[in-house]
């Protein structure tokens, strides 16, 4: 191994140990003279897969993530007569607060898994009957801007810090990655809901400011458009080929149906192939981008972000998929036409096939084809079609 690579693994591997014997000084000494007598008596590769194996695969989590505080009466049982007639601690209010089931939902991120979260946090919520308190701890906050079935959101960093009292905590981080064949909604559901079925659709929440400013942005446009959100992403396997991009905006150009309005971020795409064609990158928050997908006559993305944004509207979705099969990441809505845009290649959605705990990033064939494997000429006049609301 590299040296760096090196470092971290013994690193890790003493975490381990360490941990085992905080649990069990008896299990850990097993583990030790398990591990000196592979290093003796096997080769130095057959020693680090052992470790792999037997160790750090089934303790890939070794950091405590929450500490947590047991309610206790206590306090109440000493200061009653203190507190007996404070309205603010034994008010209607107050008490009927502390009988709600608390719960803390744990998803760092990224803004499209934690979207993909809404629906369970609505069902939780309907469930209870609204009699419930939900948090959320994430880094794309912005997803429960004004959702009306969470309590608060929170920093997950600040999860370290201090003492948090709740009934249950649900931490949903490599959840959906540990079960890569099934669609994350419905991981998210079997975890914090259990068996049922519930309304699956993603969900964001706009004031009246949000509507207010993309119905401006809408007259300004001034007829059909479609929202393409051409992007730019760090996985080599999931960026559409160039090529590809380029011969389907050649026809978007010549299409006089609609116009073409780019979101994003500043890093993504949006080449401009005449005036049909407008740069709306950075504009716009999460909620009032599902404001003016819902106005426009469709999608067109790849999978990622605002996919999942697209899926909060009825508006038809045209997606492009590689490594991640469509019906793993396609939208569960009730509504709204769907369009999946898949390779011509044996290994689609190898990202289902892939190990657990799987890499991020992976190709087993080494050269990422997926990402060129289209028909241009048939993806952009099925396209098209689509928009155009034509079998």
């Amino acid at each position: 191994m590299k040296l760096r690579k090196a470092l971290y693994f013994y690193v890790i591997l003493i975490r381990a140990i360490v941990q085992a014997w905080v649990k069990c000084p008896r299990e850990a000494k097993a583990l030790v003279s398990e591990l000196w007598r592979v290093y003796q008596t096997q080769s130095y590769d057959a020693f680090i897969h052992f470790v792999l194996k037997r160790v750090l695969v089934h303790q890939y989590r070794l950091k405590v993530k929450i500490k947590l505080g047991r309610p206790s009466p206590t306090i109440f049982r000493k200061f009653y007569e203190e507190i007996n007639g404070d309205e603010a601690l034994c008010g209607d209010t107050a008490v009927k607060a502390r009988q709600q089931p608390k719960y803390l939902i744990i998803r760092d991120g990224a803004m499209g898994d934690v979207l993909m979260l809404t629906p369970v946090v609505r069902a939780l919520y309907l469930r209870h009957e609204g009699d419930i308190a939900i948090d959320i701890a994430t880094q794309a906050r912005a997803v429960f801007d004004h959702n009306p079935y969470v309590r608060a959101v929170l920093d997950p960093k600040t999860l370290s810090r201090g003492i948090h009292t709740y009934d249950a905590v649900l931490d949903l981080n490599e959840v959906y990655e540990r079960s890569p064949q099934a669609h994350p909604v419905n991981v998210y559901g079997k975890f914090v809901l259990g068996v049922g079925a519930f309304d699956k659709k993603l969900e964001l929440h706009a004031t009246q400011e949000d509507a207010h400013v993309i119905d401006g942005v809408v007259a300004k446009i001034g007829g059909p458009y479609v929202v393409v959100h051409h992007f730019r992403h760090e996985w080599p396997n999931r960026e559409i080929d160039p090529k590809v991009w380029g011969g389907l905006l050649d026809g978007f150009a010549q299409q006089k149906n609609f116009k073409v309005i780019y979101v994003g971020v500043d890093r993504d795409h949006a080449h401009i192939k005449g005036p049909g064609f407008e740069d709306h990158r950075g504009r716009y928050s999460i909620q009032q981008l599902s404001l003016l997908i819902a106005r426009s006559e469709g999608f067109l993305g790849g999978d990622s972000g605002p996919s999942h944004i697209a899926a909060t509207t009825d508006a038809p979705m045209c997606i492009f998929y590689t490594c991640a099969h469509h019906e793993a990441r396609m939208p569960l809505r009730q509504t709204g036409r769907f369009l999946p845009i898949t390779p011509r290649i044996d290994c689609y959605g190898c990202l289902t096939r892939n190990p657990v705990p799987r890499p991020g990033y992976f190709c087993q064939r080494g050269d990422n084809a997926c990402v060129g494997a289209f028909d241009v000429g048939d993806v952009t006049h099925r396209i098209l079609k689509f928009f155009e609301g034509r079998p």
